[in-house]
Formats: C-alpha cells, structure tokens, sequence
C-alpha cells in the first residue's frame, strides 16, 4: 500500500477537478508498482520517484479525459504508448472505451501486456507496430487517436488522422510552447483530411508543468498515399 501515491492521484485529480474512485485508484497503484518493479529490467520510463510518477504519468493522462468524453464511439488507439501512457490510465478510468496500444519497442508492449493481464482489462489490446505501418490494416478504422509526447506535430498527425473516421478526433498532449508546431503543422493537418478543433491549455497540479491538448478533428478522407511509408514522415514532414 502506497499512501504516498494515493494521496497524490487523489490531491491532484481534486485541484484539476477530475473524479475520481478509491477503485480506479487501486488499479493506478498495483500499474505503478509494476511499473517500478520492470522497469529495473526493462528501463521502461525515467520517472519512477513516486509523487513524480503519481503526477507525470496518471495524473496527466487523465487530462485528456474530458476531450476523449465528448468523442462519439468508443474505439481508441494511443499511437507511441510507451509504458502505456496515456491510454491505459484512460482505459482504467473508463471501462467502456475499447483500447488499442501501439508502440514499436517490443519489450514496452510486452509491458503493457501484462498490465492488461494483471488488471483484467477487457477490449484492451497492445500491439507491436509502426503507426505507418496500420493503416494499411486499421484505416479511418477509430473514433479517436490519441498521442502523448511522441513527435512533432506535423509527424504526429500523419501517423494518426490516417488511422481516424472521419467525423472522429486526433487528440494531442504537448508542451505549453505549441505556437510554432501549429504554424509549421497547418499544410499537413489539411493534407490529411483534418481540421483544429480546439486547443485547451492545462497545468499540472504539484509541479505547474504546462500543457496544451489539441484536437483535430477529421472532416475529410485521408488521401490514398498517406501515410507514407515508414521513416519517411519524421525525415521529410508535410
């Protein structure tokens, strides 16, 4: 039993105004826990202090839960997920989003895996792929993308507005300087079919660490071409 966690989820969600129950809480502390634990063997994230994990990882996934509530459907795919971040804690705090967890790092897969296992988690499934690569697979397949800290954004919005419905979102967790990303992300947000939506700036509770979540929202079909093939997007963006 970790007070130390608890309090800090339980603190943090307070000040952002997130509810949040012991149940969901419980499930966030035995993630953590095996997160500290694998991570000695699988170097899986570099914040593993506890109130810093409690904040930086739990905490912060779930601010992007109110643009997730307002999507219409329930398929979700986190494209770079990591140790499971921000999807899993999402999953955990709403069982009816069915989840889809992509990273190309096997052994952070495997991880999230045995969160899955562990935690019971239905309609959960973590995949070892490159976002270019799904779409070939999964296109405009989800109601809604989500990325936590993964790439630029005129990268990010061609792995992910390929794989979205359109009618449905891409939401995007990024630092609190996001003006410049936007500028230079406007001619590929189009390209794909997308359009901004809404641009929502959040400050974590304990350490004031600024973010900003944008969402895009996808108003028309991805061209056939997109996205391009694996590599090429980070070396040549839109």
């Amino acid at each position: 039993m970790n007070d130390l966690f608890r309090q800090t989820v339980e603190q943090g969600c307070k000040i952002l105004g997130i509810e949040i129950t012991s149940a969901i809480i419980d499930k966030f502390e035995i993630y953590y826990q095996m997160l500290y634990k694998s991570n000695k063997e699988y170097n899986l994230t570099s914040i593993t202090e506890t109130v810093e994990a409690a904040e930086k990882h739990f905490i912060d996934s779930l601010t992007l839960y109110r643009e997730i509530s307002a999507v219409t459907g329930a398929l979700v795919i986190d494209i770079g997920s990591g140790a499971g971040f921000p999807g899993l804690p999402l999953k955990i705090y709403n069982s009816n989003i069915d989840m889809t967890l992509v990273d190309s790092v096997g052994k952070k897969v495997k991880f999230m895996q045995q969160v899955i296992q562990e935690l019971k988690l239905v309609k959960t499934i973590a995949l070892k792929a490159r976002a270019e690569d799904l779409a070939a697979d999964s296109r405009e397949k989800y109601d809604a993308a989500i990325s936590r800290a993964v790439a630029e954004l005129r990268v990010l919005v061609e792995y992910a507005l390929p794989l979205v419905k359109v009618g449905g979102v891409f939401i995007a967790a990024k630092g609190p300087k996001i003006e410049e990303e936007l500028n230079l992300a406007d001619r590929a947000i189009k390209i794909l079919g997308g359009k901004i939506m809404s641009i929502r700036k959040v400050s974590l509770p304990i350490n004031n660490e600024g973010r900003t979540i944008v969402t895009i929202k996808k108003v028309g079909h991805t061209p056939g071409k997109y996205p391009r093939k694996a590599g090429i997007p980070k070396k040549r963006p839109l």
